[in-house]
């Protein structure tokens, strides 16, 4: 009876050894696993780079002692609107939502003026 011939899923060499072995070297399957854990992550990682300047962009407003921008102005800046940390209903007033990126929150009104606060911190 006939062994079948395993191959390497990284380079495609033969693989030689215990049954259950497979890949040809641990260089080989470190390679293989690294470009699996690049594709898995790349679109978060793309993802955390705009939440992170999107966040900067609020602090920087914010740290100024401004609480008050507009869509326009943010928007200019390089602030992402696609992205966000939370999402919830404004209390307030019916219509209009509170957005979060991190410890920042947001509420863009219907003229394009956005009021910005920052959440308190819990005491551990």
């Amino acid at each position: 009876m006939e062994e079948e011939i395993r191959l390497c899923p990284n380079c495609r060499r033969p693989v030689t050894g215990r049954a259950d072995k497979r890949f040809c070297s641990d260089a080989c399957r470190t390679m293989y696993n690294n470009r699996i854990y690049r594709r898995r992550y790349t679109e978060l990682t793309r993802i955390d780079r705009i939440l992170k300047k999107n966040h900067s962009i609020i602090e920087r407003i914010y740290e100024n002692g401004k609480r008050q921008t507009t869509f326009t102005e943010l928007f200019g800046m390089g602030f992402n609107f696609n992205y966000l940390t939370s999402l919830r209903k404004n209390p307030d007033t019916a219509g209009s939502f509170i957005a979060g990126c991190y410890d920042y929150t947001y509420v863009i009104a219907d003229d394009g003026s956005i009021l910005i606060d920052r959440k308190k911190a819990i005491p551990l």
